[in-house]
């Protein structure tokens, strides 16, 4: 009977606090700049256009002969190849603020407990190939 009754007033308490406790609500992320991702495919698509903006008359005429702003035709290649350039320096400049944007990080060497290594001792020697020269090209026996 109290086992009843410590199980009901359990059941009750559970109900009133999920009544009771509020909802939690996701904050929802707003980015003003755009993503990596996003500038990357804009640069990909400042030379050529896009896809669907290739479709039209004037810009499959001007494709042909070559029809652009002076200095800037508009042969395929031509966007191609202006296109993987500024793609080119858009991943070194990634690379850049990647890789030299902070100081680099000089730790000492840890503490090695052994004082040889199995490359240097003798038993592993027999039968293989001169050290430096893991990588052997030898031709395969005919079948």
């Amino acid at each position: 009977m109290k086992l009843k009754g410590l199980v009901l007033g359990t059941a009750v308490a559970i109900a009133a606090l999920s009544i009771v406790a509020t909802r939690a609500n996701a904050q929802n992320a707003t980015f003003t700049e755009p993503t990596v991702l996003d500038t990357l495919d804009d640069i990909n698509t400042r030379h050529s256009g896009s896809y669907y903006g290739d479709r039209s008359a004037f810009r499959q005429t001007a494709r042909i002969f070559g029809i652009g702003v002076p200095g800037r035709n508009a042969f395929p290649e031509l966007e191609l190849d202006r296109s993987g350039e500024s793609l080119g320096e858009a991943y070194n400049e990634l690379m850049f603020l990647q890789t030299r944007n902070t100081p680099t990080i000089r730790v000492a060497d840890l503490a090695n407990p052994y004082n040889s290594s199995l490359l240097m001792m003798s038993g592993s020697q027999a039968g293989s190939s001169a050290v430096g020269t893991e990588l052997n090209f030898e031709a395969l026996p005919r079948r």
